[in-house]
């Protein structure tokens, strides 16, 4: 069964850069291992959203795949995803899946807030995440290459800019959203094994 979130419809910038934020983590978990749905862009009945898997239940700390959830904080972390919750844990098939990316990287925060918390933990769930489990998501990270990570960033800005849903997101913003999240990303990777406590 499959759930279709609808983008929202103000007209501001910042619904696709959240689109951006939201698409982007779910690409970059998936390519490092992590426990995060596949999204992708669809229009049904005039409206744009992502289609993804359902998930109907919320998570326990008994899911078969804890392990990768555990080792996942270091991710959440490190795309400095301000809005992991509890309730952002669902799963299927005694899987455990972290949903709703789109507060992470710039989506949603001017920059003074960034600036506020790049040194913090951010995260308020720890997916039931340990010291040696949170150490082997930060080695996890440390293996891709920021060559990899500039391109999966440019990729989807440019499915993104395609789409042409939000005519206030130009390549211009795209470009900014891009090199600035490459910062936090290079950023928080250097400071990322001390966000555990």
């Amino acid at each position: 069964m499959k759930f279709f979130k609808k983008f929202k419809k103000e007209k501001d910038v910042n619904i696709a850069i959240e689109v951006f934020s939201e698409l982007s983590s779910s690409k970059l978990g998936r390519y490092l291992g992590y426990p995060i749905l596949d999204l992708e862009i669809i229009e049904k009945d005039g409206e744009k959203g992502f289609i993804m898997e359902y998930l109907p239940d919320r998570a326990i700390p008994t899911v078969l795949n804890i392990e990768k959830l555990k080792e996942a904080l270091a991710f959440e972390e490190w795309t400095l995803n301000i809005d992991l919750k509890e309730d952002h844990v669902l799963m299927k098939d005694n899987n455990a899946y972290i949903i709703d990316h789109g507060h992470t990287l710039t989506a949603w925060k001017p920059l003074y807030y960034i600036q506020q918390i790049i040194n913090s933990k951010v995260s308020r769930f720890n997916l039931w995440s340990d010291y040696e489990s949170f150490y082997s998501g930060v080695r996890n990270i440390k293996s891709i290459d920021f060559k990899t990570i500039e391109k999966i960033l440019k990729e989807t800005s440019k499915e993104i800019l395609d789409l042409n849903f939000c005519s206030m997101y130009t390549q211009s913003v795209a470009n900014e959203h891009i090199d600035l999240s490459l910062r936090i990303l290079k950023y928080r990777l250097n400071i990322l094994h001390n966000l555990f406590y």
